[in-house]
């Protein structure tokens, strides 16, 4: 019932934001073009990663009226100098698992609930306050950015590490409701720190470089040892660097420019985990771990992801690869000609393929924008998608012992998550949308997921999404 009255409630709120608003006096608001989405992306990357810089976040016709506007969201707007949008998401889910040992059945949970301002102070700095109540309540970016070129740009506070195209992309403009494993376990998320960014040679070319206080707000919080006495002390936590660079070849030639954003980048970091069982866990959309944390580590933690995407009218495409190296110095048990050998590091790799078709016609690059929204002459748009993705963990090398989990085994037990996900996206106007996904999970060894008795993992779910 309470799904039910939650999904009603839902659909009633989009409904209503269907409905024409009144019109406003004046021109029209032109695109913001410090709001686009990145070349190439195909989706709208989280606000201060890579953003086009150099031009103000006011529109050109709005900024003439000062004072609140409604401009598909709530804004505060003086002049070209100052500028304050609102911005809000709330999300829920109806989900049902087989098999369900649980006996749950079919359930409800809230997701995402955000609230948060962002905008500009001249066309020189940006901002961004957002506050997520999921799951336990906390800031999720706060942060200022300072542009004074296009190419030389400072970006200091809270905000999410620049690696990973799908874990940089927001939530209001994913192809599924959830990200791929390879996302949700191996890149590093939001962290407290300061990035050098731009864009160059017409933006061919993008980059981001940072140092960060930690390893960022995904991963598992850390567990470390406590250090014996007239022992050498736990490594601490180090700081995270990373760097990031995309580039879009088809800029540089005479293609139409609804085809020429392809992109394709790379990205890498590197942190310092103390000893413990920190590694990074692998789990599966189904609930549960298929690959927990068992094994000792200590040392550094690398990361080298490869991405590339393309946008082509109502079709996109997408394909992500990430390995992740995790170093166990002084982890192995002593003898007598050696004491606490180095163990071959964990390794975490994983990769996915993705692709998307708008069938009601809508051009997909910068995100579904419906045509004929639902009550205002239309049924808004619809959106199909596929895809396959795997994520694996295993003992770097080819280790002589058998596997085992031992937790300073030299060979681990590994494990690997296969899945395809088929969706369906309903857009039913600008702010409101559906999405409905089938879920199949394959584990390389049951015995060590969540239900070691079924040959696969079956979820199916349905989000609704409204936010501005």
């Amino acid at each position: 019932m309470r799904a039910s009255n939650a999904i009603i409630g839902a659909f009633a709120a989009a409904l209503f934001a269907a409905t024409p608003a009144p019109a406003q006096i004046g021109p029209s608001p032109a695109p913001n073009p410090s709001l686009s989405p990145p070349a190439g992306s195909g989706l709208h990357v989280e606000p201060g990663l890579l953003a086009t810089p150099g031009a103000p976040l006011v529109f050109a016709a709005a900024a003439k009226k000062d004072g609140f506007v409604w401009d598909n969201r709530p804004s505060i707007r003086y002049g070209d100098w100052f500028q304050l949008d609102g911005k809000a998401l709330l999300e829920g889910a109806v989900e049902s698992h087989d098999p369900d040992d649980t006996g749950e059945g079919t359930s409800f949970e809230w997701g995402r609930r955000r609230f948060g301002v962002q905008g500009s102070v001249t066309k020189y700095v940006e901002y961004e306050a957002t506050y997520g109540w999921e799951p336990d309540g906390q800031w999720r970016d706060v942060y200022v950015n300072v542009r004074p070129l296009a190419y030389a740009q400072v970006q200091g506070g809270k905000f999410k590490i620049p690696f990973g195209y799908e874990r940089l992309t927001g939530p209001r403009n994913l192809d599924f409701v959830y990200r791929s494993r390879v996302s949700d376990a191996l890149t590093p998320g939001r962290s407290v720190g300061v990035m050098a960014h731009g864009r160059a040679f017409k933006r061919v070319i993008r980059y981001a470089v940072g140092i960060f206080e930690d390893d960022g707000d995904q991963p598992p919080d850390l567990e470390p040892l406590a250090p014996i006495a007239d022992d050498q002390a736990a490594v601490e936590e180090g700081r995270t660097w990373a760097a990031r660079g995309t580039v879009s070849p088809l800029r540089l030639g005479s293609m139409p420019g609804k085809y020429n954003n392809l992109e394709v980048g790379a990205a890498y970091t590197h942190a310092v985990v103390p000893e413990g069982r920190n590694h990074l866990q692998g789990d599966t959309v189904f609930g549960g771990e298929f690959f927990d944390r068992q094994y000792y580590t200590k040392g550094a933690r690398t990361r080298l992801g490869l991405e590339v995407s393309w946008a082509i009218g109502p079709a996109f495409v997408a394909a992500e690869y990430i390995v992740s190296r995790e170093a166990r110095e002084g982890q192995g048990v002593g003898n007598e000609t050696q004491i606490d050998p180095d163990l071959p590091e964990i390794e975490g790799r994983g990769w996915y393929v993705a692709g998307t078709w708008v069938i009601t016609g809508e051009n997909r690059d910068g995100g579904v924008n419906p045509k004929r929204p639902l009550l205002q002459g239309g049924f808004g748009a619809v959106e199909v998608a596929a895809r396959y993705e795997k994520l694996s963990f295993a003992s770097a090398g080819s280790p002589a012992e058998p596997p085992s989990r031992s937790p300073r085994a030299a060979n681990i037990a590994g494990n690997a998550d296969s899945a395809w996900t088929i969706g369906v996206n309903w857009y039913v106007n600008r702010w409101a949308r559906l999405r409905f996904n089938f879920i199949n999970e394959t584990l390389d060894d049951p015995a060590l997921g969540p239900a070691p008795d079924a040959s696969s993992l079956r979820t199916i779910v349905t989000m609704f999404q409204i936010g501005f």
